[in-house]
């Protein structure tokens, strides 16, 4: 375990103790985190993923904000023309 684990398992431990007005060890806490991961293992899983989230809505508009014309030429324009035909 990392210092910075153990010391957020502290921290979560003096947190559980001072809420329920009783003394919590470390071991009851990791107890009860491993018993309620374990009863939705795949939903816990899913903090494992590397990078495997999608944009959120706000993040998509300012990716589309960032977008830039590339300058190269295209026939976006008259697209209409080219997928049914007749003047552009």
């Amino acid at each position: 375990m990392t210092r910075a684990a153990k010391s957020r398992l502290e921290g979560l431990r003096a947190e559980i103790a001072r809420r329920t007005g009783r003394r919590v060890t470390q071991r009851e806490v990791l107890d009860h985190l491993i018993r309620t991961a374990s009863e939705d293992p795949a939903t816990h899983a899913a903090g494992f993923a590397r990078e495997s989230r999608s944009m959120g809505p706000a993040e998509f508009r300012r990716f589309l904000r960032r977008r830039r014309a590339s300058g190269v030429p295209d026939l976006s324009v008259e697209i209409d023309a080219h997928l049914y035909g007749g003047p552009g």
